[in-house]
């Protein structure tokens, strides 16, 4: 038993490492902003767990299966968030769940979450608290709306063809949670969206941030 389980373990492990050659996560997220020089700190829930005083820097997690939130402060802009979704990192060594042994490992590996990791590294595209125009206000959130949309739109596309592939078992559970992000990202897009205003007190410092405000649309 000892022997086919471990010649499990071993295929199992040697299928990851085929389709996911890169080593295991080491724990470390670089954080980026765009413009760079914001404040950022990294929270999980109503506790900061990591902080870069000006962006680009770099932040050491540990591994977990909580959601974190990357948010970021900069003078002319709004504070900006980026949620940090925790996924499963296939280049960890892990038991074959097979025989008691294997059992236990994946049962103390699952309790520990010693196989999920965060993304290696996040931008955050910073929202400007104030635009020239509604026209370019509502241009660059427009172009935010779409990129949530298109990030997710491949996964979701397969998710919907497993689901019509049998039509009588419940859709995919991954699409469904894909589904529910993207309406959180969205919501949080909107809420910003409301908190942005057009014009600005000073003509002169409007003047001279509208090229910039029109730049960071554009992208």
């Amino acid at each position: 038993m000892l022997f086919l389980s471990g010649c499990a373990t071993a295929a199992l492990n040697a299928a990851l490492r085929a389709a996911h050659p890169g080593p295991p996560w080491n724990g470390e997220v670089a954080v980026a902003t765009d413009p760079p020089g914001a404040q950022c700190s990294v929270h999980r829930g109503d506790r900061v767990v990591a902080e870069v005083a000006a962006s680009p820097g770099t932040v050491t997690l540990p591994r977990s299966y909580a959601v974190l939130e990357v948010r970021c402060r900069a003078d002319g802009y709004l504070e900006t968030a980026e949620v940090m979704r925790p996924s499963d990192d296939p280049a960890v060594f892990r038991m074959a769940p097979n025989g008691i042994i294997g059992a236990t490992a994946t049962i103390i590996s699952a309790a520990s979450a010693r196989t999920m990791r965060y993304p290696g590294e996040v931008t955050i595209a910073m929202v400007p608290a104030t635009f020239p125009d509604e026209e370019t206000r509502t241009r660059f959130f427009e172009t935010r709306r779409q990129a949530i949309i298109a990030s997710r739109a491949a996964q979701l596309a397969l998710a919907d063809e497993r689901c019509r592939a049998q039509p009588d078992s419940t859709c995919d559970p991954a699409g469904l949670v894909m589904r529910q992000e993207q309406e959180q990202d969205l919501s949080r897009l909107d809420r910003m969206a409301e908190q942005a205003r057009v014009g600005a007190s000073d003509p002169v410092a409007a003047a001279t941030s509208a090229p910039e405000v029109a730049a960071v649309a554009a992208r």
